[in-house]
């Protein structure tokens, strides 16, 4: 890895990451990649759009419990604000993309670090 590669550690606490349960999920219209999910975080919900629809059907993602990210600023995709992203995995070799669930015994809305 580069040195250009490497933060100090103070750069990640700035992101704070949260146990989501999907709630729904649904494909936007005239979108190939990305999918509305509505999360329960346990005291609110929020509507998060992820960009995984090539690779994942809405059935696919609801009622999974996943890593998400709570504190961007939202941002409008295909007219939809998202108040969030969803955490995942992807090998850069093939491009194919991992969902990160959480087992039961989780419990939704909890921080993650």
């Amino acid at each position: 890895m580069s040195e250009e590669e490497l933060y100090d550690v103070s750069e990640f606490w700035k992101f704070k990451m949260r146990v989501g349960l999907v709630k729904s999920a649904e494909r936007i219209p005239k979108s190939r990649k990305l999918i509305k999910l509505l999360v329960d975080f346990g005291d609110e919900e929020r509507v998060i759009v992820a960009g995984i629809g090539d690779q994942y059907t809405p059935e696919d993602l609801l009622g999974k419990k996943m890593i998400f990210v709570v504190n961007l600023k939202p941002k409008k995709l295909m007219g939809i604000e998202s108040q969030g992203m969803l955490i995942v995995a992807e090998d850069e070799k093939t491009g194919k993309v991992y969902l990160i669930t959480l087992s039961e015994e989780v419990p939704v809305g909890i921080k993650v670090w």
